[in-house]
């Protein structure tokens, strides 16, 4: 969903959904956040950038509104309060609207 919101092709965007649930629903560090700033330093490479830079102050700009709108935690399963079962577990979460106002705050284009 992110990755369609900021407007990525469609290989990126199957790449980038293998994050979800915590980095590949482990329930560890925000897939969602990680595809925001991967995604972020691939639209820069397209500018004419010869490297992702991940000290890129845009980045850090939506690392700060990450935090700011998760309580400034980084862990999936401390944000949604569980691990996910499997991907249909997370599909019907994010149907649900789950990660919504997350999803928001990181889809820059």
């Amino acid at each position: 969903m992110l990755a369609q919101k900021m407007g990525a092709s469609d290989i990126h965007t199957v790449m980038s959904a293998g994050l979800a649930g915590g980095i590949g629903l482990s329930g560890g560090a925000c897939g969602a956040l990680g595809a925001a700033i991967w995604l972020m330093g691939m639209n820069r490479l397209k500018e004419g950038a010869r490297k992702i830079d991940y000290n890129d102050p845009r980045a850090l700009d939506v690392i700060n509104k990450f935090l700011k709108c998760t309580g400034y935690e980084f862990e999936c399963a401390k944000i949604v309060g569980r691990k996910f079962e499997n991907i249909s577990d997370h599909a019907d979460y994010l149907r649900d609207g789950g990660c919504s106002e997350i999803i928001e705050v990181l889809a820059v284009k």
